[in-house]
């Protein structure tokens, strides 16, 4: 399976493997569930960065959003999300929020991710 070998490549690359799945295109109907041994995260907030790559709508749509608890979909591959990034993080410290990891979100919660399961915020 993919996942396993991307887990061998992290982990002789780096010394460390993932222990969850973010599915291309959030796909994870049909057999996903069954086949990938790991919590599979979603997103309950996408930015559409994808299809406007225009900063000023991906800012916008994550300060409409931004919520305790909330996943943020964004593309690491498009310079406008890494410029509304930029301008996000400072306004959303403003305003309290931290900045975790997923895992952190869940164990902070004290949340126990199970295998196969689907996730799309901490509330």
């Amino acid at each position: 399976m993919e996942v396993e070998l991307t887990n061998e490549y992290l982990d002789a690359a780096i010394g460390a493997r993932t222990n969850l799945v973010r599915v291309p295109y959030g796909a994870y109907g049909g057999a996903v569930c069954q086949l990938v041994s790991y919590p599979i995260i979603q997103w309950n907030v996408d930015t559409e960065d994808w299809k406007s790559k225009n900063k000023d709508a991906i800012v916008e749509a994550v300060l409409a959003h931004a919520k305790d608890g909330n996943i943020i979909l964004m593309h690491d591959i498009y310079e406008s999300t890494a410029e509304a990034f930029e301008e996000l993080v400072p306004q959303l410290a403003e305003q309290g929020f931290q900045f975790v990891t997923v895992s952190e979100l869940y164990r902070a919660r004290g949340i126990s991710m199970e295998p196969g399961q689907v996730y799309f915020s901490a509330h």
